[in-house]
């Protein structure tokens, strides 16, 4: 059975930049399409995250006091934890406009934790050498979820349960896409663009800090459309908490250290005070933490306890009122105390920061297809500033869907469903057993935490690259794979792409530390770009970063 519609913009994806495209292309005149393969609003990792968004307001903190502070300082901040791979002209971009999505989240009526003189409580979060962390009250689970609100009420049409396997083309223009639902079904939405938010790849990793089914597919479906694809080599950890052996999927640096938590390790020592002790703990970059962590583990120190006894009452209030729905509600439900017992933390991928190479109109080089969030590279670089990454969905987002409104209005009238789905090939049917994927995907999972971990070697990288390019070799064309399963395929590619990008990277710089080449070479201040040619086959180029 396949089904058709037709849409000016059609979305793919379901988080927080998914939503904010589809509102700014809504406020442009557009009629949009949401298609998501969870269920928007809970699946991928918006609706998880703390709800924190860098902004330079320079608002100060519980005290209320202002601080110094501006998009050019913010921006600097974003490039110096980004070991100055990032792409300053975007940068700049996010770090201009931050304050305005803040803004333009409260004009939908997302609430964020003020102090009594009216103005945003701002926190240290790690990285950020002023205070400028303003916390989303109730967290992303709160923001997603008035936005959808106000997107429905704005006639934005969500589809829920359909996984992209294909973008369409006509003449180079990207034209919809093909989807597939749960039942095997396929369905094909015809568009004037093509916003690509589908989330990251973290769904790679055996533990996550976010949704395991974000398995990098819009990366993919850009890739195979004719984008470039980024910076595949760097992928970002946090910790998540453990308690009474639960783990709970929900980050948990910024929202504890940017209000004074202490890291300890199992003898109690200090890990901060003693290994950064001339760097206040917000001022750290996450991958210094993050190796830290690991290499307690790794050394017998472990576990890593997060320590917030000391946290006066006014920060337990203002923690409370702000993210304890999204944080200490369910540690608590875990049966942890967390103003009296310290909390176990455990290393867990967060984000991956490799993407799809944009310009500052969020557009991908391939005519009709634009992109945001966690399917674009170039803010981050090799480490994410923290709270950029909320920030970043928000502003390039609402960009992306600007613009593809504005695309689609020049093609209107010029595509329709039928035109669409005519240029997909003809479906193949056979589909894999449950236990069939389920062990692909854990073989997978296993692979990518051996190979690119948070300390990782030549070794353990072509272990890796070996296992994904076999499942590619498997399951890629002529291998008649049913649609619904092209998400193995789908993380064989990305997998064995970014094992490439991490082994011909011969040295440690920002979340990609390699202990068999630790020091950084100035030479390798660049990405590292893919392209799929006609034939399927892969071409790298660089792009030098000063």
């Amino acid at each position: 059975m396949t089904s058709d519609r037709a849409t000016d913009v059609l979305v793919i994806g379901g988080g927080l930049a998914a939503i904010s495209a589809a509102i700014a292309a809504a406020e442009a005149g557009a009629a949009v399409i949401v298609a998501n393969k969870g269920v928007t609003g809970t699946a991928g990792s918006s609706a998880k995250a703390a709800g924190i968004l860098a902004a330079p307001f320079g608002h100060g903190g519980l005290d209320g006091q202002p601080v110094d502070d501006s998009p050019a300082r913010h921006a600097a901040d974003s490039l110096a934890v980004g070991h100055h791979l990032g792409a300053p002209e975007l940068v700049t971009v996010m770090a201009e406009q931050a304050c305005a999505a803040v803004d333009w989240l409260e004009g939908y009526g997302v609430p964020f934790s003020r102090g009594e003189t009216g103005k945003f409580v701002q926190l240290n979060a790690p990285g950020n050498s002023r205070p400028r962390a303003c916390s989303a009250i109730g967290g992303g689970a709160a923001i997603m979820q008035i936005m959808i609100g106000a997107a429905r009420r704005m006639g934005i049409m969500f589809l829920d349960h359909l996984s992209a396997y294909r973008l369409h083309h006509i003449d180079g223009h990207i034209c919809g896409a093909a989807f597939c639902d749960p039942a095997g079904a396929s369905h094909h939405i015809t568009a004037g663009a093509v916003v690509l938010c589908a989330g990251g790849a973290t769904g790679l990793f055996p533990t996550v800090s976010g949704d395991a089914d974000n398995i990098g597919n819009g990366l993919v479906l850009g890739l195979q459309a004719g984008a470039a694809l980024g910076n595949l080599e760097f992928v970002e950890y946090t910790l998540i908490y453990r308690v009474n052996n639960q783990l709970l999927r929900i980050a948990g640096m910024a929202p504890f250290l940017s209000r004074g938590g202490r890291l300890l390790n199992n003898d109690g020592t200090d890990l901060l005070a003693t290994h950064f002790a001339e760097t206040p703990s917000e001022q750290l970059g996450r991958a210094e933490i993050l190796r830290l962590v690991q290499s307690e583990i790794i050394q017998g120190r472990g576990p890593v306890w997060l320590d917030c006894r000391s946290f006066s009452d006014a920060v337990w209030t203002e923690f409370e009122s702000s993210q304890g729905d999204v944080v200490l509600a369910k540690i608590t439900a875990a049966g942890g105390d967390y103003r009296r017992e310290k909390i176990e933390v455990v290393p867990a991928a967060h984000s991956v920061l490799a993407g799809l190479v944009i310009d500052q109109n969020a557009a991908t080089g391939v005519a009709g297809l634009f992109a945001a969030g966690e399917n674009v590279t170039g803010i981050h670089g090799a480490g994410r500033l923290s709270g950029n990454g909320l920030t970043a969905c928000v502003v390039m987002g609402r960009i992306a869907g600007k613009n593809a409104s504005r695309d689609a209005h020049q093609t209107a009238g010029q595509l329709t469903a039928s035109s669409a789905a005519s240029s997909a090939d003809s479906l193949p049917l056979q589909r894999l057993d449950t236990a069939m994927r389920a062990a692909l995907i854990a073989t997978m999972r296993d692979a990518a935490g051996k190979g690119l971990g948070i300390i990782r070697n030549q070794s353990g990288i072509a272990g890796a690259e070996l296992v994904f390019a076999n499942i590619v070799e498997k399951f890629a064309p002529p291998y008649p794979l049913h649609p619904a399963d092209q998400d193995i395929l789908q993380m064989g590619i990305l997998g064995q792409l970014m094992c490439v990008a991490a082994a011909q990277r011969p040295e440690s710089r920002g979340v990609q530390w390699r202990d068999d080449a630790t020091t950084r070479d100035q030479n390798w201040t660049k990405w590292q770009i893919v392209t799929q040619s006609a034939d399927g086959g892969y071409s790298w180029r660089e792009r030098v970063m000063r």
